[in-house]
């Protein structure tokens, strides 16, 4: 169901459907988009899955921390790329586990399924997209999110 959307709806959506839960745990949830009018040709309910999977994750990588936040970002590259950030200031992810985060049932948690990481990989091969990780163990995690450009964007 692939269609053209502003980045900016979706993440009003995931700032209404995640801000209780959020709110609950005592989280900051900063959204950052300089250009309002930034698009995605997506099918907005899998990409909405990745995000929810993605900041769920990070309210489990923050819980321990003083000032827990969580940064939902979107822009242009200079390459033709648009790309989505989930970013969080938590514990961070180490090496040896880095290279199993994508793997499906493999989880960290006592209660994870480990499908999480494994389907947004899946849902942004559909997508003709990419899933990148970038860790600092006791500093935090940033996910991104790699589509084509729109376009004429």
């Amino acid at each position: 169901n692939v269609k053209k959307i502003f980045v900016r709806d979706m993440f009003e959506n995931m700032h209404r459907l995640m801000q209780p839960t959020l709110e609950q745990k005592n989280i900051e949830l900063d959204i950052i988009l300089k250009d309002p009018g930034l698009e995605l040709e997506v099918d907005p309910s899998l990409i909405e899955q990745v995000l929810i999977n993605l900041i769920l994750n990070a309210t489990e990588a923050v819980k321990e921390v003083a000032a827990p936040r969580i940064h939902l970002s979107g822009y242009n590259t200079g390459n033709n790329k648009t790309v989505i950030k989930v970013s969080d200031n938590g514990v961070g992810i180490s090496a040896e586990l880095m290279e199993k985060i994508f793997v499906p049932f493999f989880s960290t948690r006592k209660t994870g399924s480990g499908i999480g990481l494994s389907l947004c990989k899946q849902i942004m091969m559909l997508h003709k997209g990419t899933i990148q990780v970038n860790s600092v163990p006791g500093e935090g995690t940033a996910f991104s999110l790699w589509f084509d450009m729109v376009d004429g964007a």
